[in-house]
């Protein structure tokens, strides 16, 4: 499914063309934000180990952690 949504087989892209074009509008202004001082960045008190993808499950992620 996915493949034929990319290729422009499905009639799906038709509906996630203009919602990739609202991602990006959103995501270049938050980015902008930063940029122009609008927006500062946070930093912890303590530090941060980030463990993850852009794979939400089944990766091994817990094991690591424990």
């Amino acid at each position: 499914m996915i493949a034929r949504i990319w290729s422009g087989e499905s009639p799906l892209w038709r509906l996630l063309l203009p919602l990739s074009w609202l991602y990006g509008l959103v995501s270049g202004a938050i980015r902008l934000s930063y940029k122009l001082g609008f927006k500062r960045a946070w930093r912890a008190p303590v530090p941060v180990v980030v463990v993850g993808n852009l794979t939400a499950g089944g990766n091994g992620k817990t094991p690591v952690v424990i």
